[in-house]
């Protein structure tokens, strides 16, 4: 029968060796895995690692080929036509003119 607490609600009785039996079921687990060879986990390591690299390559190519898509359409304007070009967008929104959009 469990014991009133405080709250009214009821505890629970503690089973004994509930962390005994945690760990052994944790082990019997463990001895089912089976573990591959070492010949196996250096080959599926190579291909993760050539994934990764792979990958790295395809995003170096994406941030160069921004990169000069970026230098190519800022370019053309020297830096006191940039100024004038900010300024001219920034009026026309403040006057709540549409076309920057």
């Amino acid at each position: 029968m469990a014991e009133k607490v405080k709250d009214g609600k009821e505890k629970k009785p503690k089973e004994p060796g509930k962390v005994r039996r945690w760990f052994k079921d944790f082990f019997s687990e463990l001895k089912k895995v089976t573990w591959p060879k070492f010949s196996e986990v250096l080959k599926q390591t190579g291909i993760v690692l050539m994934v990764t690299v792979c990958f790295l390559l395809v995003m170096m190519l994406f941030d160069t080929l921004f990169g000069y898509l970026y230098k190519f359409l800022i370019g053309g304007l020297s830096s006191g036509e940039t100024a004038e070009a900010v300024s001219a967008a920034v009026a026309m929104f403040l006057r709540g003119g549409g076309g920057i959009l």
